[in-house]
């Protein structure tokens, strides 16, 4: 009789064919950790620091803004001890003769030219600002007999720009989670890819690369499209910028904004590149199921720059 621990059956073979036959125990065995995978995990950890760092930044220069750095009425960090009874106007349109507009606004205030011209410009929430509670309400029932749409409002402030607050937070949120979610479709294109040269599909990786590519040039050209407004394209009211410009030397809110947002940007733009480097390649036959390394590496990188953004968009924009 056979020993009670004997084996009932012999072992199975471990020979290096056996994976090629598709046998169970070979099977099994975890995939190794190959040294461009571990190059491109350590590399990601490098990234996760970055941006860790970067949004800590942004979280403790918000944490130590003071109540009043901003304000509906002043430009960003205005002293406002003595200005805390003050009342504006807020023009929400010039009316049928903003020449007219202009001039009852001069009258009230002595401005010059170009700040009348940046509070037209900047209606519905062009501001008038500086006025006692008797001259406000002056020049809002002028403005108002002009055709003009005006009214007066009190002097509010905050520590940092709120989401959908025009007087002081120039930021689009509704356009912006927009491309959000262009992004995150990006990223479901890109799964889509990997899975796809996995099984062999050579043409469907192509096609899926191509649409990451697409999809990630159409978020870059919405962010540049959002800069430009903001640098360039539109006039805001004073408690924004006192220029009109949304620039980022014109408050604390705005340095942070363009930093964070901007590194963020560089390194969608090296993805993107990487990608269309990849599309081409894969154009060529270069990659197949058992060599997908290059593509796996680059999804793996494209689906960080979505996870950091997910959380610069909630930070930034939405909180």
């Amino acid at each position: 009789m056979a020993p009670a621990d004997a084996p009932t059956h012999p072992a199975a073979p471990t020979h290096p064919g056996d994976r090629a036959h598709g046998h169970p125990a070979a099977d099994a065995s975890p995939a190794p950790a190959t040294p461009g995978k571990v190059a491109m995990w350590l590399f990601l950890a490098t990234e996760i620091m970055f941006f860790t760092g970067l949004i800590g930044s942004y979280i403790v220069c918000r944490g130590g803004s003071p109540p009043t750095a901003y304000s509906n009425l002043y430009p960003p960090t205005t002293p406002l001890d003595r200005l805390g009874d003050s009342k504006g106007v807020v023009l929400g349109a010039p009316g049928a003769d903003p020449a007219r507009a202009a001039e009852a606004i001069a009258a009230a205030t002595g401005k010059g030219e170009a700040a009348i011209a940046r509070v037209l410009a900047a209606a519905p929430h062009g501001v008038v600002n500086g006025l006692t509670e008797e001259g406000a309400t002056k020049l809002a029932e002028g403005l108002n007999r002009l055709g003009a749409k005006a009214e007066v409002v009190s002097l509010k402030t905050s520590s940092w720009p709120r989401p959908y607050d025009p007087a002081t937070n120039p930021l689009s949120i509704d356009l912006t989670t927009v491309n959000t979610f262009i992004l995150i479709c990006s990223s479901a294109t890109m799964v889509l890819a990997v899975s796809a040269i996995q099984r062999g599909r050579k043409a469907k990786c192509s096609l899926y690369l191509l649409a990451t590519v697409v999809l990630g040039g159409v978020f870059l050209g919405v962010q540049v499209f959002e800069y430009h407004e903001l640098l360039e394209g539109r006039i805001y009211p004073p408690g924004i910028s006192p220029t009109g410009h949304f620039r980022p030397g014109v408050s604390l809110f705005a340095s942070c904004f363009f930093t964070v947002t901007g590194f963020h940007g560089l390194h969608v733009a090296a993805g993107v590149v990487t990608l269309l480097l990849v599309f081409l390649a894969s154009l060529t036959g270069r990659f197949s199921s058992r060599n997908f390394a290059a593509v796996e590496y680059a999804g793996l990188y494209w689906h960080f720059v979505d996870v950091v953004w997910i959380l610069l968009f909630t930070i930034v924009y939405l909180v």
